[in-house]
């Protein structure tokens, strides 16, 4: 089966929308550059319409500190970066073959990045030994891990914290789109995920069909 996502289109959104929204929204060249690597390499990356919707989050949010759980080849990276430079930023991936291509990427930028080549898992373990937070947590992973990263981001989140998990809406297929067997576990992970959120009495979360599915997760506001 061939997926829109090698043209970087959403499986979830119509073409004509995802096309017209990327057109629409503005870039660098270096954010052009990574999209076309990817779409010739067949590299999964953010969708350009969700990559939009997380620079403007960014921008508005402020962090002083940022964590991504999923480097991929940067693009995600340099938005978070573009949408306030100021930011210290760390990205994790264990993939050194994606990540040597999104240090060239970053050294073209001129994007000050801190890149941890490790398990995602195991440097959240460190960070969370060492007590240290973010102001915002965007998690692009293995699917099927998200439900285990959930409990650990909430406790790396500051007080004023966003989390970000990417792909919730997985094409559809957590909707009840008919779907290849092999996808099971991950649909019914990415439910129980869904499913956690929607319950936690001190989070407040919701659900944007942007690109392919975005999951907002926040603290509420204690009066």
């Amino acid at each position: 089966m061939k997926f829109k996502r090698w043209q970087n289109l959403s499986e979830i959104v119509p073409d004509y929308i995802e096309e017209f929204t990327s057109n629409y929204n503005s870039r660098e060249s270096i954010l052009i550059e990574v999209e076309e690597f990817a779409k010739e390499n067949k590299v999964p990356i953010l969708l350009p319409s969700a990559a939009a919707f997380l620079r403007f989050l960014v921008s508005v949010l402020e962090p002083e500190r940022v964590l991504e759980v999923g480097t991929g080849i940067g693009y995600s990276t340099l938005n978070i970066y573009y949408g306030y430079p100021e930011a210290e930023i760390f990205t994790v991936d264990s993939n050194r073959k994606r990540t040597a291509i999104a240090k060239e990427f970053f050294k073209k930028a001129g994007a000050s990045i801190k890149l941890l080549e490790m398990d995602g898992f195991d440097a959240i373990r460190e960070f969370l030994s060492k007590g240290e937070t973010f102001d915002l947590i965007f998690i692009d992973s293995v699917k099927s891990e998200y439900p285990f990263f959930n409990y650990k981001v909430q406790s790396l989140l500051s007080d004023r914290g966003v989390a970000v998990f990417d792909n919730v809406l997985f094409r559809g297929y957590v909707t009840g789109k008919e779907f290849d067997k092999k996808y099971k576990r991950s649909v019914e992970l990415l439910n129980l995920l869904l499913h956690h959120v929607k319950s936690y009495p001190n989070f407040c979360s919701s659900i944007l069909p942007v690109g392919d599915g975005l999951l907002l997760l926040k603290r509420k506001f204690v009066l």
